[in-house]
């Protein structure tokens, strides 16, 4: 005779067995500030932040890509950007100031690491951005 075989255990739900995964923290203005590049070119990013692909959130306020001038904010995960153009007497003036032009674009930002980020546009459109190795890399306007 067979001896009686124990009952089998439950099994914990699914969500209990997954490991916990940390969330990296909020995005912070200083954190954004510095040069970006888009993963749109698989195997070739670090060859955008040497031209002018990359994004350049500087500090002050200011954003450059390629020949694109504008201001930036950060508010919560929202990154606000307004594009601004600059004509010839607003230079000979001294006056960076420039023109806004357009509407101001808004896109979520989730922090996927230090070096690492997703935006994600009001379309839905998601795009992977990653530091460039020299953050400190001018962008002329």
């Amino acid at each position: 005779m067979l001896a009686a075989q124990p009952a089998p255990r439950p099994r914990a739900p699914v969500a209990a067995r997954r490991p916990a995964t940390t969330l990296a923290a909020r995005p912070t203005a200083d954190w954004l500030s510095g040069l970006w590049v888009s993963d749109a070119k698989k195997g070739a990013q670090m060859e955008g932040c040497a031209d002018w692909t990359a994004v350049f959130y500087q500090s002050d306020g200011h954003l450059v890509s390629g020949e694109l001038a504008g201001r930036w904010k950060l508010v919560g995960d929202r990154v606000h950007r307004q594009k601004i153009s600059f004509d010839d007497s607003a230079a000979e003036g001294g006056g960076d100031e420039g023109v806004i032009e357009g509407p101001e674009e808004i896109a979520r930002i989730v922090r996927l690491s230090d070096d690492r980020f997703r935006e994600i546009g009001t379309n839905g459109k998601a795009t992977l951005y990653l530091r460039c190795p020299k953050p400190e890399t001018p962008v002329a306007r």
